[in-house]
């Protein structure tokens, strides 16, 4: 690592180092490049040319900032070396009792570990072969074992107003089709009628509520709220505008459990399996004989999506088992942070000091990270890749994932020189990765932009003042 001098300045964003003679006279000047962020805004931004092992700039490294996504780097690294390539997870069937004459004579149980891309078709799947096998009665009960997690669903931090959306879906040990449901409403009505809820049937949730159609001159003051019940329950009020086509809402289940059981019930009596039993949710592991089991797919493909596409169920699905299998032992939240920090503490030597790790998605708003630690994990990735094969999953400006359309770096010599992952939450819009200079050399580089507000602007400017740096910033990157 580098020092800086101890010498402070005050600028109007925070306070800043005074860099070493040997980084003074870089070619980048982010402080300066900073005054074209809206007034306000929080930076904190490192790069590090991994061939020179020097510092090319930085501006306040050290201080804690909200991560956002980019905490996925710390999972998808953990997940690597804790877990292993050759990872899946899996969702089985077992029974307690024999099969006599069609009948399961015991309990039917299901032990899921947290897939994240558990589909209601493979669920379907697997108890197919409850029929194969030649039940077709179950006289015991039906058993949802979810004991590889523990505590709250979600993590601390998360906002409570983003708890019914699907990007902040519980990452439970049962998790089917995302744990996100879609609902269409039609609002093709007259002003003052109220919008009709069509709820497709394999949902199984109620969708109800009070939402007026509004005239004109009513709609630009109408929202529409959501309220969660028990029981998979959802209320919706206020009003909108006529809309001339349905539209669907997604949300977030609030209960995977019961959500998951009732989807089963269903699959069980459309197989023409009969089964009057109750349901059961134990806290400890369930032992049976084996019937069937479904595998996800292997731990560097659900990494690349996760990376790629900023996927939050793979994410904490990862980030939750992680504590599991090293501590071996239920996992919460706390739990799965404390494995994580202890695994890059002690096979990637990062040093956490006083930050904070919440979840492994990022979506916590109590996440404290800084740009000097994240710089860690990615010198690390680039000097393991023979082992990690980490690199490719980053999404590519220009080219795929989060970095696609990202406006400030689609045109060369940015497009394709650049693969980072992101980082957005409210105010938030963050960079972690690598890019490939003029010489053809790696730089690895973190921002961090936090307080980020164009105010009264913001629907119509919103981005500008973040492309006109970006691309100023990674354009000098590129050519010093």
């Amino acid at each position: 690592m580098y020092k800086l001098s101890s010498k402070l300045w005050t600028f109007a964003l925070g306070i800043s180092f005074v860099l070493p003679p040997s980084l003074s006279a870089a070619k980048v000047d982010v402080e300066e490049l900073r005054t074209q962020l809206p007034t306000g805004t929080s930076l904190s931004f490192v790069a590090k040319n991994l061939k020179t092992q020097e510092i090319l700039t930085a501006l306040n490294p050290q201080i804690f900032m909200l991560p956002a996504s980019t905490q996925k780097v710390f999972t998808a690294l953990s997940a690597k070396l804790s877990l292993g390539d050759e990872f899946h997870f899996e969702t089985s069937l077992l029974r307690d009792g024999n099969i006599e004459n069609g009948e399961l004579q015991g309990n039917l149980i299901i032990k899921f570990t947290g897939d994240p891309d558990l589909t209601s078709d493979q669920l379907y799947q697997l108890l197919v072969q409850l029929k194969q096998q030649g039940i077709q009665r179950i006289k015991g009960d039906l058993i949802l074992d979810t004991a590889v997690f523990t505590g709250h669903d979600r993590g601390l931090g998360w906002i409570w107003n983003d708890l019914s959306m699907c990007f902040n879906s519980p990452p439970a040990a049962v998790n089917i089709n995302h744990n996100c449901f879609y609902v269409d409403l039609d609002a093709n009505l007259p002003t003052g009628e109220l919008v009709k809820f069509n709820v497709p049937t394999q949902y199984p949730v109620q969708v109800f509520g009070q939402v007026r159609v509004a005239s004109k001159e009513e709609a630009p003051y109408c929202q529409l709220d959501a309220i969660l019940h028990d029981n998979n329950r959802y209320q919706i009020k206020g009003c909108l505008a006529r809309q001339a086509k349905p539209f669907a809402l997604s949300f977030a289940v609030q209960d995977p459990n019961a959500y998951a059981a009732a989807i089963i019930q269903h699959q069980l009596n459309r197989l023409g399996i009969s089964f009057n039993g109750n349901i059961q949710q134990p806290h400890t592991t369930q032992q049976g004989q084996i019937l069937a089991q479904h595998f996800s797919k292997p731990l560097p493909e659900l990494i690349k999506k996760m990376m790629k596409k900023s996927d939050n169920q793979i994410a904490d699905a990862l980030f939750r088992t992680i504590g599991y299998h090293y501590y071996k032992r239920p996992a919460s939240f706390q739990l799965s942070a404390k494995a994580m920090r202890q695994i890059l503490q002690t096979n990637a030597g990062i040093k956490f000091d006083n930050s904070i790790i919440a979840d492994g998605s990022g979506l916590s708003r109590h996440n404290l990270i800084s740009a000097n630690i994240m710089l860690q994990a990615l010198e690390y990735i680039a000097n393991n890749e023979a082992q990690l094969h980490l690199l490719d999953s980053f999404p590519i400006a220009g080219v795929d994932g989060t970095l696609s359309g990202r406006g400030s770096m689609i045109a060369p010599p940015l497009a394709q020189n650049i693969s980072a992952k992101t980082g957005a939450l409210k105010g938030v819009y963050n960079l972690a990765g690598f890019m490939q200079n003029s010489k053809g050399q790696r730089i690895a580089f973190v921002q961090f932009i936090n307080g980020y507000s164009t105010g009264d602007l913001e629907n119509k400017t919103k981005r500008a003042p973040l492309v006109r740096f970006e691309n100023a910033l990674y354009s000098q990157l590129y050519e010093d």
